[in-house]
């Protein structure tokens, strides 16, 4: 919200005026993060640190699809569906590029096992956000709560790249994006429960 959302508000306001669509922004975005991936999978630090830099811009245009809908009064259900696979294709091919680096570097069966728990818990934490946003709208009323969302997922990707720490991002990833799923189960649980 804080580092993202301003570039992409900027951006938008610009694109706004041109004839590109929400889609195609989507598309955009989803065409850079599989760049992002592939720079990440060659191996070396100046191709993670690119890719991961490459993951960022795409995460900041990712947003603009989105806020260009509204402004062009374009919204769809076709365009959010959309832009949601698109997303989860983007996050499974970047933490693959993540872990195929680490991989291919060191011949360890760790980050195969993290990458597979980082990718499994994204889907998940993906999955689980739409319940769990309308469950806490319903009980908090517009009342602000805890949320881990993609956008901190792809900050983490960033950092991790640039600073050569592919195993360490795929350990974080994955404890956090599936913890956070447990917590939410947990919440939704409780929640019902009342």
């Amino acid at each position: 919200r804080h580092l993202n959302r301003p570039v992409s508000r900027w951006l938008s306001r610009y694109l706004v005026r041109t004839t590109v669509s929400p889609n195609q922004v989507s598309l955009a975005s989803w065409i850079l993060s599989c760049v992002a991936a592939g720079l990440m999978a060659l191996g070396g630090y100046p191709a993670l640190a690119a890719g991961g830099v490459l993951a960022q811009l795409a995460s900041i245009i990712d947003g603009c699809d989105g806020e260009i809908a509204r402004l062009k009064y374009s919204q769809s259900k076709f365009g959010g569906w959309f832009d949601a696979v698109l997303d989860r294709y983007a996050d499974a091919f970047l933490l693959f590029g993540l872990m195929w680096h680490e991989f291919a570097s060191t011949g360890a069966y760790l980050p195969l096992l993290l990458g597979f728990a980082a990718i499994v818990g994204s889907f998940l934490n993906s999955y689980t956000a739409d319940k769990y946003d309308g469950l806490m709208a319903q009980r908090l009323q517009g009342a602000p709560y805890f949320r881990l969302g993609r956008d901190v997922r792809m900050f983490v990707i960033f950092l991790g790249a640039i600073l050569n720490q592919a195993l360490v991002t795929l350990g974080v990833v994955a404890l956090v994006m599936n913890v956070e799923v447990v917590r939410r189960i947990v919440v939704c649980r409780r929640a019902d429960a009342k």
